[in-house]
């Protein structure tokens, strides 16, 4: 049972630091009388009806101004946190919110800890987990893209579903559950008839789930991308010219780049680190091998390899020794410098990650024909960029991007499965009833009927506080 704390709360809710506006926010069942206690205006907050704004004047314990604000009166149950509440709008900067936070606590109010205005939005039943988790999202979003998935989660899609599955495994445990208490009374085969079908409907919606969490997680968390290369391709070049900018140092001389140098870009949507990394050689240098074996860790940590080659020559043996290092799987490769001539062509750069004994096709990523001085191909490279880090598109909405998510589903998957081989053996139903309690309980977690204490605890930390 989920209970709302009996204390009134208040922070600051605006970020610190100059601006127009800034927002001190209480909530609880003592806010209108913690409130009234240090407003002075035309009348007492708490004969003011909900939902209305009211001129005044913050004052401390000797009657003294601390600011000339505007309340908000909002009466529960219909607010953000189901309580009482009240918003006071300061003067920007972080001194008139503090005087004004300073005097609320001091009246009797408690200072908020991170997400418990949510929280408790979660615990009055306005939001499930998914939801509360979505706010969180929202503030967080760095694209466009990512505000909308955000937003889709909140207005309950997700929650939706999830809620459907789960009922859905509740009318099958009803099915075990009376085959159990009632043997004589309950044909088995006519129960294993009825269960499998739902179970296969659920598993797939699973399926069809958890093959879209990539795309909700590119979208919500971005995706590592690697600029690997020899030596003076332009892998510097291009990263200048992809974040439109210079960001990397560009000399002629080979061997520039000493370290990885990240930067954050959005494309179509998704929001990219992109990393530019020291060229692979060998070296004496030791500062120039540590930058390679940089470049080696990143390539390996990033969710998608560009191996930049220089289109003006022909692919030699050191660009064929970073191409068998690399995934081709999760590789795109561009041919650069097409401004000075285009030697290099598809069926060479083929070649590169095609062994010397392999005698079938290789797996060859796609090549995209740039130039990162004119411009030339950057439009197409960024399109390529989005469409691969996202991977294929997603077969249906809504999308989950978030990793408990994802592992509950994946848990609730393995259940199914466990059922289906269960219900062909005709195995008991306490077995099959097993199965199905602990994928309902999965599920559970996801919405936050039987999410732990600590998890909760754990989700919330990640908000800001007065939010």
């Amino acid at each position: 049972m989920k209970h709302l704390p009996g204390d009134t709360i208040a922070a600051i809710s605006t970020a610190l630091g100059p601006g127009a506006v800034a927002l001190v926010r209480l909530s609880g069942d003592r806010a209108l009388q913690i409130a009234d206690s240090v407003f002075r205006g035309g009348r007492p907050l708490a004969d003011c009806p909900t939902h209305t704004v009211h001129h005044g004047r913050v004052v401390d314990r000797d009657g003294r101004e601390v600011d000339e604000v505007l309340a908000t009166v909002m009466l529960g149950p219909h607010t953000y946190t189901t309580e009482h509440m009240i918003e006071f709008g300061c003067h920007g900067g972080p001194i008139p919110a503090r005087r004004v936070l300073a005097e609320c606590l001091e009246a009797g109010a408690r200072q908020a800890r991170r997400g418990e205005f949510t929280e408790r939005a979660y615990l009055g039943g306005r939001l499930d987990l998914i939801q509360a988790e979505a706010v969180a999202d929202i503030v967080a979003a760095e694209t466009p893209r990512g505000l909308e998935m955000a937003l889709g989660q909140l207005e309950g899609g997700l929650s939706g579903l999830i809620t459907e599955l789960r009922t859905t495994l509740l009318s099958m445990r009803s099915e075990t559950e009376a085959a159990i208490d009632f043997p004589e009374d309950v044909d088995a085969r006519a129960a294993i008839e009825a269960i499998g079908p739902l179970s296969q409907s659920v598993r797939d919606q699973v399926d069809v789930l958890l093959e879209n969490c990539a795309v909700g997680a590119a979208v919500r968390d971005g995706v590592s991308v690697a600029l690997v290369g020899k030596p003076n391709v332009g892998k510097s070049s291009l990263m200048n010219a992809l974040l439109m900018r210079d960001r990397s140092i560009v000399t002629s001389t080979p061997g520039t780049t000493r370290d990885a140098i990240e930067e954050c870009l959005h494309i179509d949507g998704v929001p990219m680190r992109l990393v530019d990394t020291a060229g692979w050689r060998e070296s004496a240098d030791e500062a120039e091998r540590a930058g390679v074996e940089r470049a080696r860790a990143a390539a390996r940590g990033a969710a998608l390899s560009v191996l930049v080659v220089d289109s003006s020559a022909p692919p030699d043996r050191e660009d064929a020794a970073i191409a068998a290092a690399l995934d081709p799987g999760a590789t795109v490769v561009v041919a650069n410098k097409v401004d000075l001539g285009r030697v290099a062509e598809a069926p060479d750069l083929a070649e590169l990650f095609c062994g010397e004994e392999s005698g079938s096709d290789p797996e060859v990523p796609l090549v995209i024909w740039v130039s990162a001085l004119t411009g030339e191909g950057l439009r197409e490279l960024r399109s390529i960029l989005a469409d691969a880090s996202l991977g294929p598109s997603p077969s249906a909405e809504p999308l989950v991007s978030n990793l408990r998510h994802t592992v509950a589903l994946r848990h609730v998957g393995e259940c199914l499965r466990r059922v289906d081989a269960l219900l062909d053996e005709q195995a008991p139903f306490e077995l099959v009833g097993a199965e199905l309690a602990e994928a309902t309980a999965a599920l559970g977690e996801i919405t936050g009927e039987t999410t732990p204490e600590e998890v909760l605890q754990h989700i919330f930390e990640r908000f800001c506080v007065g939010k």
